[in-house]
């Protein structure tokens, strides 16, 4: 009886991530988090961060194509007039799941965080770090590389480093772009 009770209540503590997944028109959606503060490449300089992400999530496929990103700034983006990414699917890395990275912890209300490439339409491959948080929103990191050569100060923005960081929400109908 002791057994049966400790493996219920074993089982009813662990969750499961496919209360993440998406189903059309389901999207998790939300913006660029940092206020006026953040300047990256992903914004223009000076310019008030408008940028916002839709993902979709199959968290069947974690560890090959988990979902794709979507963004909303066709019309005055770094690629218009297309968006920066245009249902772009996220690919897994399949080392990381075999490296302690795999295991990092983002600290508390962050349940699970994977890795996976994603390109954009005209800005290359950036590295997305998605978190999956315990109240079942979601947090995006994406990173974008930089060129080779030393920055002269003269370079073109959208070719520059950047770093963001969008917070978002699940929405039934989907983020309407």
């Amino acid at each position: 009886m002791c057994l049966a009770l400790a493996s219920t209540s074993f089982f009813t503590g662990c969750r499961s991530l496919d209360r993440f997944d998406t189903t059309p028109p389901a999207a998790y959606c939300g913006g660029i988090v940092g206020g006026s503060q953040l300047e990256s490449g992903f914004i223009q300089t000076g310019a008030p961060p408008s940028l916002e992400l839709a993902l979709t999530l199959d968290t069947s496929s974690l560890t090959t194509r988990p979902g794709s990103l979507t963004s909303n700034d066709a019309a005055s983006g770094f690629c218009s007039p297309s968006p920066l990414f245009d249902t772009a699917p996220l690919r897994a890395i399949p080392e990381i799941l075999h490296d302690a990275l795999s295991q990092i912890d983002l600290g508390p209300g962050h349940e699970h965080t994977f890795f996976a490439w994603v390109d954009s339409t005209c800005q290359g491959t950036m590295l997305a770090v998605v978190s999956l948080l315990t109240n079942g929103d979601v947090e995006v990191r994406l990173l974008k590389p930089g060129p080779d050569l030393p920055d002269d100060g003269k370079s073109d923005p959208s070719k520059a480093a950047g770093f963001a960081l969008f917070y978002l929400q699940r929405h039934a109908t989907g983020c309407g772009f």
